[in-house]
């Protein structure tokens, strides 16, 4: 006896956790009823069919459907078909399903666009939504397939892609570009650091650049024809690239990037020197030729990102790597800023 006593208590709590397993199942694996799916600029015929793959591709991966045959004949079809959750969920119920799958089939211009939805019975929420699009009525069997494996899965169709539900319209170009191209002008100014740029105390500059823009990102690069000049002191820009983080997405937004160039430098030093104070005075000048790396740091402004012509304004520190010690050693280094458009 003193073996035996606890098994009874052990042999009920088994029954009865088989019990709640089985029920649960059984509710896991109630019939699903796909109703008709509502029409709006589409036949009456497409959306049935649509219909009619959806129930076989569910019934494919071992969901017991309801069968067509056992729809009630005087069930909403086309533009008065059940596309809401309560019209689903009680329709569901009054035909002893577990659940309902239910949506439109419309079309926008060439584009057939797909919304599906499943609901529980005597629930009010859907469980599962989605809509897929296609532009050619030859894909509404893919739409179907992809249905079917995010019901099953509970995913959406960005989580269900196969080799077998790829439709045609994801093999296209997207309209949106990935990125605008446009080329540019900029002028504008470099404020030497002190005793940089052999002592001037401005340089005028002047590019041409190309912009690669994305939603979040820009790419600016100023090939061959940039140019800043004081006197004989020129920086001839042979290739500089500049990326920045763009913030927003509106048509006026802020941008923070870095950069890096090879630019070709003539720099001229003068000094000048009088004897006396009252005399005239004299000058002498040094220069120094280099083709170095450069290094930007800045923020910007795109202005009317969203058209075809844009305003940008910039503000970065240019670095130049070289001392230049044949005239003084000071380098050159300037804040610059330089304002232009984008066509």
């Amino acid at each position: 006896m003193g073996y035996r006593r606890p098994f009874i208590p052990c042999f009920t709590m088994c029954v009865l956790l088989g019990t709640i397993i089985s029920a649960v199942r059984a509710q896991e694996t109630g019939s699903t009823v796909v109703l008709p799916l509502r029409t709006i600029g589409v036949s009456d015929t497409t959306a049935a069919v649509v219909a009619d793959l959806l129930r076989d591709e569910l019934e494919a991966r071992r969901v017991s459907v309801l069968p067509a045959s056992q729809l009630p004949a005087d069930l909403p079809k086309g533009a008065e078909a059940c596309a809401e959750a309560a019209c689903a969920a009680a329709t569901a119920a009054n035909l002893g399903a577990s659940r309902a799958v239910y949506g439109s089939v419309s079309r926008l211009g060439v584009k057939f666009i797909v919304r599906i939805r499943t609901i529980r019975s005597g629930e009010t929420s859907p469980e599962y939504t989605d809509q897929l699009t296609a532009t050619y009525e030859e894909d509404l069997d893919a739409l179907a397939r992809r249905f079917a494996d995010g019901i099953v899965a509970g995913l959406p169709h960005s989580e269900t892609a196969s080799v077998k539900n790829i439709t045609e319209e994801e093999t296209l170009e997207p309209r949106r570009r990935a990125s605008r191209a446009s080329v540019g002008l900029r002028a504008g100014f470099l404020f030497p650091a002190e005793h940089s740029y052999g002592g001037a105390e401005r340089l005028t500059a002047a590019r041409f650049s190309f912009k690669y823009e994305t939603e979040k990102f820009l790419v600016d690069t100023t090939p061959i024809l940039g140019f800043a000049w004081h006197g004989d002191t020129v920086e001839w820009t042979i290739l500089d690239i500049f990326v920045a983080r763009i913030f927003g997405s509106g048509d006026f937004a802020p941008y923070l990037g870095a950069g890096v160039g090879v630019h070709a430098l003539n720099i001229e030093q003068v000094s000048y020197f009088a004897p006396n104070y009252y005399d005239p005075y004299f000058y002498s000048s040094h220069s120094q030729s280099e083709t170095t790396l450069t290094g930007d740091a800045g923020i910007g402004l795109t202005m009317l990102r969203t058209y075809d012509f844009s305003l940008a304004f910039d503000l970065r520190y240019h670095y130049v790597f070289s001392d230049f010690n044949a005239i003084g050693g000071y380098g050159a280094q300037a804040v610059s800023f330089m304002f232009g458009v984008n066509f």
